[in-house]
């Protein structure tokens, strides 16, 4: 019986042996809470509801905050030159994944080691995050809010508010990543509706008060505002010049007609900002950014401000109002 039991015994620890060693080769397990950073060149106050939305995917999600995953949101404060320290800080957390809320991307491009989801305006081919939607390669990966076709969209919608327009101002950020697409897809609509287009880019909110300031002696019939960053950002400043000289301004993301814009058409982007939570999640369950393709919007909306067209003087037709997702009293 002896050498039997010994035989057993001799076995037992040499299968604890190769275990041991498998163990100290094996990936370590996933962390509980997972950490998850959320990125932003905007102050958190102002991107409050998009980060609200990104915790809303994670919790559909069946993740719970604080026991699931942690949701670490830091921010440059509205000055894009401190990005580089917040990545920096973002770094030393150690996230599992990190999550990139708008311009915030262009700062995170050589972070190679860590997991990427990004949610911008801008094309991610053009910004040469990628070569390929569907196969993004790399550590990147995420929902691109630019779609061309909704420019046009756009200048039927302001011919059916204002229908007289003639004169009309685009203006937006000329280092926006495709924006050729959406500057020529807005003067060739605006030509078949006999409109009269100049385009005008601003790079920063500096230069977007100091043109609208030049124009003063010369309104246009209308501004049509790009949805990125430095547009987003200067929308007080180009709202109250439409505000004063009584004329609509469009632009796609509702954030513009919730400060004194006319009218926006465009994704809804809390349901944008939701679906990262889905890559996030993916990612933390094992799959690759590679293998997530990057997305574009499915759900838009049409929102109108009639407490600016009241101040402007001009009526919004029924026929609009009711197809409306919002209508901003």
């Amino acid at each position: 019986m002896k050498p039997r039991w010994g035989l057993m015994i001799a076995s037992i620890l040499l299968a604890t042996l190769v275990l041991r060693d498998s163990s100290a080769h094996a990936q370590p397990a996933p962390r509980i809470p997972a950490r998850i950073a959320w990125v932003s060149v905007f102050p958190l106050s102002q991107v409050a509801s998009y980060l609200d939305a990104f915790r809303s995917g994670l919790a559909a999600e069946g993740y719970v905050e604080g026991r699931d995953v942690e949701v670490l949101a830091r921010s440059a404060n509205g000055n894009p030159e401190r990005l580089p320290a917040v990545v920096e800080e973002v770094l030393a957390l150690r996230p599992d994944v990190i999550v990139s809320q708008g311009a915030a991307i262009f700062g995170l491009r050589t972070v190679t080691r860590i997991p990427i989801v990004y949610g911008f305006s801008g094309d991610p081919i053009a910004a040469d995050l990628t070569d390929s939607m569907a196969r993004p390669g790399g550590n990147l990966t995420g929902v691109s809010f630019m779609t061309i076709e909704l420019n046009a969209k756009r200048l039927d919608i302001l011919r059916t508010v204002a229908p007289q327009t003639r004169r009309v101002i685009l203006m937006g950020d000329p280092v926006h990543p495709g924006v050729d697409l959406e500057v020529a897809a807005n003067q060739e609509t605006a030509r078949q509706l006999g409109m009269e287009m100049r385009w005008v880019p601003t790079r920063n909110v500096r230069e977007v008060s100091a043109f609208l300031a030049s124009l003063d002696q010369d309104a246009p019939d209308a501004l049509v505002i790009l949805p990125d960053s430095v547009m987003l950002e200067s929308r007080e400043q180009v709202s109250e010049y439409a505000l004063r000289h009584k004329i609509p301004a469009i632009s796609g993301w509702s954030m513009f007609a919730h400060s004194g814009g006319l009218l926006t058409y465009g994704p809804r982007l809390s349901e944008s900002f939701k679906r990262l939570a889905y890559y996030a999640v993916r990612i933390l369950k094992g799959a690759k950014p590679s293998d997530l393709p990057i997305e574009r919007p499915t759900q838009f909306e049409l929102v109108i401000s009639l407490k600016t067209a009241r101040q402007i003087g001009l009526a919004v037709p029924d026929s609009l109002i009711a197809l409306a997702d919002e209508v901003v009293e």
